[in-house]
């Protein structure tokens, strides 16, 4: 059986989105389509514009077969650890191919710089002390020690989606194989604050969908997926900024220096700059650009703040063992669809247990002004 994997936020899916899952089954020709699925926060630390299980319809729709949400613990994180979740929780659900994007879709460049990050030479390791001890932050001190390496030649760990393609890469090194990487190129900018129809950036379409740009994002968006996402703002589905704003700068503000000391992705007394930022900033965007700096990216910082709002710590996170329980979003009707997975590694559930996960959905109901018994009263989706 070949099962194709996706690890993905698709808050909104795109018509990106849709044109990666095309180009992965008709690479691969799977059985099933697998999607891992951040849940109520993301990557880079923010909230979910779209709950998890109206995203998971929207994959359902074009092409995916069932969709797990991956845990808060290693979605909550930089992008190796992030890969590594992922990844594992999609191998041991039998996942036979691993699917992503990347600006250089080159699979062998990929894999050797993978390769080189996962064995680095000694001058590799004085290259990247020598870039941290100058203050640059350890994606760009990662890049610079590689070129250093080679003579001054570029690196691939320039672009995000080379960046996160290389940490699959590496992740799928770490597991010891058995998964069957495939390279999609990505179009359009990441970053993009125009839309681009055919190729947008996620972020410009939530900027668009919260100032009320309807017409400007859908243009972006497939068919089925405008659906999901104009019944979602029609019964308030979404989260809001305000309120998240408000809920962060109280928790930062009833913060302890100790406490903040025992954040993830807080070192070297940054947790008294956070916490002294939030005394004065009134929204979580100020406080992002109040603490940022050449070191201390916006998205460290902004999962930092994820981290004080769900409760985590930097101890949880370093000790969290790879995902051993996947709970099911949706999935496509299909009498033998939960053969996929029968015997699988990990435990399938439709069920969230008390946790991070739960408490990450009780905070998207407060900011979506929705009552808290979600996710109790959500459903698995079926298409």
């Amino acid at each position: 059986m070949r099962i194709l994997g996706i690890i993905a936020e698709y808050d909104p899916f795109h018509r990106g989105h849709a044109r990666q899952i095309r180009l992965a089954q008709e690479a691969v020709r799977p059985d099933y389509t697998f999607v891992a699925l951040s849940g109520c926060f993301k990557q880079r630390g923010e909230m979910a514009l779209l709950s998890p299980y109206d995203r998971a319809e929207c994959a359902l729709r074009e092409g995916a077969d069932a969709v797990f949400a991956l845990p808060a613990e290693w979605t909550v994180r930089d992008a190796e650890h992030y890969a590594l979740g992922g990844t594992a929780l999609l191998k041991r659900l039998g996942a036979t191919h691993l699917a992503f994007g990347a600006e250089t879709p080159d699979k062998e460049r990929l894999a050797e710089t993978a390769r080189r990050l996962e064995e680095p030479t000694e001058a590799q390791r004085a290259a990247l002390k020598d870039a941290l001890g100058k203050g640059y932050g350890y994606p760009r001190a990662l890049d610079m020690a590689l070129a250093a390496e080679d003579g001054g030649t570029e690196s691939l760990l320039r672009q995000p989606n080379n960046i996160l393609g290389i940490c699959y890469l590496r992740a799928v090194l770490r597991l010891g194989g058995g998964i069957e990487p495939v390279v999609i190129p990505r179009t359009g900018s990441y970053h993009a604050e125009r839309i681009d129809p055919e190729a947008p950036s996620a972020s410009a379409l939530r900027e668009a969908l919260r100032r009320g740009d309807y017409r400007g994002a859908f243009a972006g968006l497939p068919p089925e997926s405008r659906e999901t996402v104009r019944r979602a703002f029609l019964r308030g589905r979404v989260s809001r900024e305000e309120i998240l704003d408000s809920l962060l700068i109280h928790r930062l503000r009833s913060m302890t220096r100790e406490e903040a000391a025992g954040l993830p992705d807080l070192s070297e007394g940054l947790e008294g700059r956070l916490l002294d930022a939030a005394r004065g900033c009134g929204t979580r965007n100020e406080l992002l650009d109040a603490v940022c700096t050449r070191r201390y990216s916006r998205a460290r910082i902004s999962r930092a703040c994820a981290a004080a709002l769900l409760g985590m710590s930097r101890r949880e996170t370093e000790n969290a063992p790879l995902p051993e329980r996947a709970v099911l979003l949706g999935l496509r009707r299909n009498p033998g669809m939960t053969a996929a997975w029968r015997g699988a590694e990990v435990t399938v559930s439709a069920r969230w247990e008390a946790g991070t996960d739960l408490r990450a959905w009780r905070l998207w109901a407060q900011c979506a002004g929705m009552e808290d018994t979600l996710p109790a009263a959500e459903r698995v989706v079926t298409v």
